[in-house]
């Protein structure tokens, strides 16, 4: 005769053990997107720095002709 465990119970290990396992999934997932993040972060960060001083060079531009002036972005009118 084989020594079993309640009903209850093993549906409760099964259960603590599938959420278990999920979150480690989870993290797992993280970790990897997080990885892929951190990988693409260094690119983005020089793009943003690029299009900071391609912003700067048209600001200046604007500044050269107009001077110093407030421009709507929607409409172009300054003041």
């Amino acid at each position: 005769m084989s020594k079993k465990i309640t009903k209850e119970e093993l549906d409760a290990l099964v259960n603590a053990n599938r959420v278990y396992r999920d979150l480690k999934f989870n993290v797992a997932d993280i970790e990897m997107s997080l990885n892929e993040l951190n990988q693409r972060k260094p690119i983005i960060m020089e793009q943003l720095k690029e299009s900071h001083i391609e912003l700067a060079k048209q600001q200046q531009a604007i500044y050269d002709k107009y001077g110093d002036v407030s421009v709507n972005l929607q409409t172009g009118e300054y003041n």
